[in-house]
């Protein structure tokens, strides 16, 4: 099972196309779950989705991984919300995220 405890990085796809409030959301979620002692799967997984409600931005942020296998959502407010899928992979040393296409 991976750590999430080593260095982080961020690849240039990440920095260009990822504002640091939603990068900062996932490696809250990361370190969330990590501190609550759930096993985390080397390889976390997020989905980016843009929602209105009544004219207000809402980007949904859906954290997920397969072994062992869990999902959750969470929402927050945003002026531009963005589509986009996310991979944070841990390879003990240090954790990398970087968009699907990047991998």
């Amino acid at each position: 099972m991976a750590e999430f405890t080593g260095n982080r990085h961020i690849t240039c796809g990440i920095r260009n196309e990822i504002p640091i409030e939603l990068q900062t959301i996932m490696w809250d979620m990361i370190d969330e779950d990590r501190d609550s002692n759930k096993k985390l799967d080397y390889l976390q997984v997020f989905e980016l989705k843009p929602k209105y409600t009544n004219g207000t931005g809402i980007q949904e942020i859906i954290h997920s991984q397969e072994q062992p296998c869990r999902k959750k959502k969470v929402t927050v407010e945003s002026d531009d919300p963005i589509y986009s899928k996310i991979f944070v992979i841990d390879d003990i040393s240090h954790s990398t995220m970087l968009l699907n296409h990047e991998y």
